[in-house]
């Protein structure tokens, strides 16, 4: 995201900020010309000219013929029309996703293509220094075996179940994995292991960012997400900006308070909508588990069986029942925060069932329909593929974009190939 609104209006900050407008904007209207940045952000031709110069030099962008348009006229004279587009090799991000589910490190190209993926054994998350250190190593590997320039990688996206403190770079409290406050340990391991920079998300958060920039919100700066899997949280945008509330609790949407259940919570309630839309809670209901309240040893447990309620048609009526459960809780979100779209997210949010009965039930009960004022989609953007693209969008697409960087890689290489 480019903060418009620098409190530093140094020049050098001015050009970072400028430099992420323009890449933002290239990247979401591949073929846009310079004079048309220039009129877009108010700049002078000169100026969008000269920064447009230093991408191209940097190798994050290429300069192309546009095709002529055909109107019928005869074939306009002169310079060809130039376009510019994102260079899909010349920077690159990478993710760690911390979960049962998606337990991985990956990469992906400029466009947000995922080019290597590994998953990590990781069969308990006790520590949260030691799991940083394990997916580190492994993201370490992957750089290696995959023979990517490391100077090319702007940075490290890190997804998780946690309260997050994005600016402070800690994990303030994970009742899914039972952290307390790591004081930024996670952030400061991986950015040891790597020496990249590093950014640490909630998952849901992180999703909402990825679907904002490359999925189901591209050009949306109004709308909500809704991650469901053992559990659900949501993460909110407005005006382009995540909803963080004033604690940074925001998205809670698990404990609100819904039917009574022989369970319990990891807040210690047993009336949480944990414990009935969610993957918790149809374990629950079909049997699967052999206890009443939460238990974080046994997560790997939950995400294989839950996988394999999923694919199991003869459960589609339970799965149905769980997104009512979640309709309950999606109408204020919407009254609340009127969005112009609402995504459904998750191994459990996305599965076909569950998303037909939350829809289902919001059009029964709420009046859901397509006079509404939202859309209910399905995500785009798999929980595997977040962390990357969050990586992509705060260190690329931004006024963090390590220029820099990427331009004296770029003049070493030109140099290198000179000398070759």
């Amino acid at each position: 995201m480019v903060n418009k609104e620098s409190s530093s209006a140094t020049p050098a900050s001015l050009r970072r900020t400028h430099r992420g407008l323009m890449l933002s904007r290239i990247q979401a209207e591949p073929g846009v010309s310079r004079a048309e940045l220039a009129r877009r952000f108010g700049f002078s031709e000169m100026a969008a000219t000269r920064i447009a110069r230093d991408l191209l030099g940097a190798e994050i962008i290429e300069e192309f013929d546009l095709p002529d348009e055909d109107t019928g006229k005869q074939r306009r004279l002169g310079r060809p029309r130039k376009g510019l587009r994102i260079n899909p090799q010349g920077v690159f991000a990478a993710g760690i996703t911390v979960s049962a589910y998606f337990s991985e490190v990956s990469i992906c190209d400029a466009n947000g293509q995922t080019i290597a993926r590994r998953e990590v054994n990781n069969s308990s998350f006790e520590d949260a220094a030691e799991t940083a250190r394990l997916y580190s190593n492994a993201l370490n590997a992957l750089i290696k075996d995959t023979d990517i320039d490391i100077s090319r990688i702007v940075g490290v996206g890190v997804a998780l179940s946690a309260k997050t403190s994005p600016d402070r770079s800690e994990i303030v409290r994970s009742e899914y994995f039972g952290w307390e406050n790591d004081g930024g340990q996670f952030w400061e391991e991986v950015r040891r292991n790597t020496g990249l920079p590093v950014v640490i998300e909630n998952i849901a958060n992180a999703l909402a960012l990825s679907e904002m920039r490359f999925g189901a919100a591209r050009g949306i700066s109004e709308f909500a997400l809704a991650h469901v899997a053992t559990f659900a949280g949501v993460g909110a945008v407005s005006e382009g900006r995540v909803v963080r509330g004033a604690s940074g609790d925001a998205g809670r949407i698990g404990h609100f308070r819904s039917h009574q259940k022989p369970l319990r919570c990891t807040c210690g309630r047993d009336d949480c909508l944990n414990l009935s839309a969610t993957g918790f809670g149809v374990l629950a209901k079909l049997g699967k588990l052999d206890h009443d309240t939460f238990d974080r040893s046994k997560l790997p447990v939950y995400a294989t069986s839950l996988l394999a309620v999923i694919d199991d048609d003869a459960n589609t009526p339970y799965l149905q029942v769980a997104g009512a459960g979640l309709a309950e809780a999606l109408d204020p979100v919407a009254k609340i925060l009127a969005p112009e779209l609402i995504i459904l997210s998750g191994i459990l949010g996305s599965s076909t069932a569950y998303f037909e009965g939350a829809k289902q039930r919001l059009t029964a009960a709420y009046g859901y329909g397509p006079n509404n004022s939202f859309q209910l989609v399905k995500g785009e953007v798999s929980p595997a593929e977040a962390a990357a693209l969050l990586a992509l969008h705060t260190f690329c697409y931004s006024d963090r974009l390590d220029f820099e960087r990427l331009n004296d890689s770029a003049s070493n290489h030109d140099k290198g190939a000179a000398y070759a």
